[in-house]
């Protein structure tokens, strides 16, 4: 570093672009001769910083990862990915049945009254069961759908498998992978105790994690974009 180069430090009693003088010693034999060395009070001990570090305000949790608290503008709806270990909000106030619409992108949408019977009648309404989950370590609140039986009763195999995963999750942390050759979700849990879930608020209510969800993927309108390129009015 030359001399006189800018430091950039957030140390009380300095301000950030404070220029601060630097040790010459490794530039001696570049001063031109008669000129006059930097005292050592001019000398800046970096080190000092380090010595005033509260390093006990900095450990990690038992579980050695840190619990992000997330902009709730923004609630995903989607399955738990098999790498994330997740929680299930417990109690019936936190689970809802509902008429979805899933597009081409995968995007979910809520079917309203006004289109249900449109889309039912095109075989694209997926009569879903909504779970309320936590990812560990990210602490992202989502929204997860869960087939429900037909109307003949008869329940795919890999749905009956995630929600009973899902029905294990009010208790434990658990995280799922799925097994084709089994027809169903391999379940697994952390080699570790993790703590109990932080769960955000808000939400304080599933209708208000509903609302931020679905902003904007509501269908409930006969010319909707969606509606619309369905009937080719597009």
């Amino acid at each position: 570093m030359e001399p006189g180069t800018t430091i950039q430090r957030g140390d009380s009693g300095m301000k950030c672009n404070e220029q601060v003088p630097v040790s010459n010693d490794v530039n001696r034999s570049r001063k031109p001769e008669g000129s006059v060395m930097d005292s050592p009070s001019q000398v800046l001990n970096v080190e000092n910083g380090i010595n005033d570090i509260d390093f006990d305000a900095l450990r990690l949790p038992a579980s050695e990862q840190i619990m992000v608290k997330r902009d709730l503008s923004i609630i995903p709806i989607r399955k738990t990915k098999k790498t994330e270990y997740f929680r299930k909000r417990p109690g019936s106030e936190w689970t809802i049945d509902l008429p979805l619409y899933e597009d081409e992108d995968g995007e979910t949408y809520l079917v309203g009254p006004v289109c249900l019977g449109f889309l039912n009648d095109q075989g694209l309404v997926k009569r879903a069961r909504i779970h309320t989950l936590i990812v560990h370590g990210s602490g992202v609140l989502l929204l997860s759908p869960v087939g429900l039986p037909d109307a003949d009763g008869k329940h795919n195999s890999f749905n009956r498998s995630r929600e009973e995963a899902y029905l294990k999750a009010e208790t434990e942390w658990v995280r799922i992978s799925a097994n084709k050759a089994l027809g169903g979700y391999d379940v697994w849990k952390p080699e570790v105790n993790l703590p109990e879930p932080d769960w955000p608020i808000p939400p304080t209510t599933l209708k208000e994690a509903l609302s931020v969800a679905f902003k904007g993927r509501y269908i409930n309108e006969p010319d909707h974009p969606i509606i619309n390129r369905l009937k080719g009015r597009l």
